[in-house]
């Protein structure tokens, strides 16, 4: 990865007026150090007179390891190695492993937040994965709304599957989004959702009071006629589907079927976010089918599973999505894009290492 001009940077100096501003030529070069990974830049704000690193925001920051070998960890992680195995296979401590992954996940999080905001999407899938954490007995899910179009995580949620886990994955989800009351929602049959739909996409209005006393009537919730909520249910009989029920939960039929004639869709049905489903257990070493290297740790537990997500979103290409180019490169017919390509967040395919070196501000983005 080519490194970027000292004009790129920014001052992270939460006091310092010119904080997060971008071409204001105040970044100057102070010196170079640490020649013994690579030689890396000592920065100055011409502005406060605060030295960062050029690292500083990054998730290589303070990192005493070559870049090259911190994003060979990544890569074995997300390809669904565990942490013994991938210390075993880039010549690594497994703690180093496990602090590093810690840290590369937090700043993923950091980064989704950044970019995944405002997006312009007309329909969603939410479904739950099971796992565990800590023992056997200590189940722990992980939720997930994605766009089914672009493939693109929109937000997960990891706990008990219980109404607090849907309330974090429908309402992070609603913060995400440009409009939020023109979206059609599949999920399965899990009663949270129908419970929860109106208030997060809902407009909500104050009936009025009956009378010239007494409290305020509870604040009622109205469905757009842009908004819909469809809920396959599935029964089961042991391991194996024995019926598949549609119902129409919230929303006009007219919505739905528009929805559904755009997507491709005869009937419908929530195949992205389980065929993706399948995806994150290949690339999650933690929830790797008949394996034992479950996460000891919850917040092991969330790092690698952001990190994952971010993994899928930015850096690794989607079949379904490629486009045919207008005329040929050499034998190359198409063009190769990611979830957060098509979508329309990113303009390329991101390394691992462009992962791992992109500046994020210190201010939070989630409230």
């Amino acid at each position: 990865m080519e490194s970027p001009s000292v004009d790129d940077f920014r001052c992270l100096n939460l006091a310092c007026p010119a904080y997060g501003e971008l071409g204001l030529g105040n970044i100057r070069l102070r010196k170079w150090y640490d020649t013994r990974f690579g030689r890396r830049r000592l920065l100055r704000c011409a502005t406060c007179g605060r030295e960062f690193s050029e690292l500083k925001g990054t998730a290589l920051w303070n990192t005493r390891l070559p870049h090259e070998r911190a994003a060979d960890i990544m890569e074995h992680v997300t390809r669904g190695n565990s942490f013994k195995e991938t210390a075993e296979l880039t010549h690594t401590h497994r703690t180093t492993v496990s602090r590093l992954v810690c840290i590369a996940g937090e700043h993923a999080q950091r980064v989704h937040d950044h970019h995944a905001q405002d997006l312009r999407v007309t329909s969603l899938q939410a479904d739950e994965r099971h796992g565990f954490v800590g023992r056997k007995d200590q189940p722990c899910w992980e939720a997930t709304v994605i766009d089914p179009r672009s493939k693109f995580v929109v937000q997960n949620a990891l706990g008990a599957r219980t109404t607090d886990l849907a309330v974090r994955l429908l309402f992070g989800t609603r913060s995400r989004l440009h409009d939020p009351h023109g979206v059609v929602l599949f999920t399965d049959g899990w009663l949270p959702y129908d419970s929860l739909f109106p208030q997060v996409f809902g407009r909500p209005y104050q009936p009025k009071r009956q009378g010239s006393r007494g409290r305020l009537p509870r604040l009622h919730y109205r469905i757009p006629r842009t908004s819909g909520h469809v809920r396959i249910i599935k029964t089961y009989h042991g391991k194996r589907v024995t019926d598949i029920r549609v119902e129409r939960a919230a929303g006009s039929q007219r919505r739905i079927d528009q929805e559904l004639e755009t997507l491709g869709y005869n009937i419908p049905n929530t195949s992205a976010v389980e065929r993706h489903n399948g995806t994150a257990r290949r690339m999650n070493p933690h929830q790797v089918r008949k394996s034992l290297a479950f996460a000891r740790l919850p917040h092991v537990r969330q790092t690698v599973s952001d990190l994952v997500n971010a993994v899928y979103n930015y850096c690794r290409v989607h079949r379904s999505l490629r486009v045919k180019l207008d005329e040929p490169v050499g034998r190359r017919q198409y063009a190769q894009r990611t979830p957060a390509m098509a979508i329309g967040i990113a303009d390329a395919v991101w390394s691992m290492l462009h992962l791992l070196r992109t500046v994020v501000l210190l201010t939070p983005c989630r409230s």
